[in-house]
């Protein structure tokens, strides 16, 4: 199919999907795996051309991608994705109520899938439920140990909490640099290192 004026947002879309399976892989290798010619695979990449039933099914079967993502009608790469229940994600039966709650009415305030989603996708996210985590089985450990302990460890052990706490702070203070960076301001505080902030 040839571009023109009444198709040309489905080929923008497909443009955009195709270049993100070829992702940083050579055109050559992208082609060879997709078992068409280099010139065909690259009018695909710079959207003078838009591939027939069959192409796209093939590009489908051969990425594991739906037809419906590379034509842009679908935000899920994977269309068994987009009906994932709460038991295959492990979430609780509250927590998927109040998420699809505040996707459909935007209550709870403050709860934004699209921010929750943002803050999954982080590379700093398993770290920071990681460091979660540990708090809290420090926590457990306290507490038991709290049940009869002489008043002169409750100082040692409000210690070592806050300990962790800082260490979950730290991740999260990675985290919400990796989701909203600011370059210019992330040097700064490296430059700076333990200086105090100016009064």
């Amino acid at each position: 199919m040839r571009k023109d004026e009444n198709n040309g947002e489905i080929f923008r879309a497909f443009q955009k999907s195709f270049q993100d399976l070829q992702g940083g892989m050579p055109l050559e290798a992208f082609a060879k795996k997709l078992g068409m010619s280099q010139a065909l695979a690259r009018s695909y990449l710079t959207g003078t051309r838009f591939p027939d039933t069959q192409v796209l099914q093939k590009i489908s079967e051969l990425w594991g991608v739906s037809v419906d993502w590379l034509l842009g009608r679908s935000a899920f790469r994977v269309k068994e994705n987009e009906r994932m229940t709460v038991r295959e994600m492990g979430l609780s039966e509250k927590a998927a109520v109040l998420l699809q709650s505040a996707h459909n009415t935007g209550e709870p305030e403050g709860l934004n899938p699209q921010l929750v989603s943002a803050m999954i996708e982080n590379e700093h996210f398993a770290r920071f439920m990681q460091q979660i985590q540990v708090y809290m089985s420090r926590a457990e450990e306290v507490r038991e140990k709290l049940k009869g302990a002489e008043p002169g460890m409750l100082d040692f052990y409000s210690y070592r909490l806050r300990a962790e706490k800082l260490a979950v702070t730290d991740v999260l203070h990675d985290l919400l640099n990796g989701m909203a960076p600011l370059p210019e301001l992330q040097e700064r505080e490296k430059a700076k290192g333990a200086e105090k902030p100016p009064k």
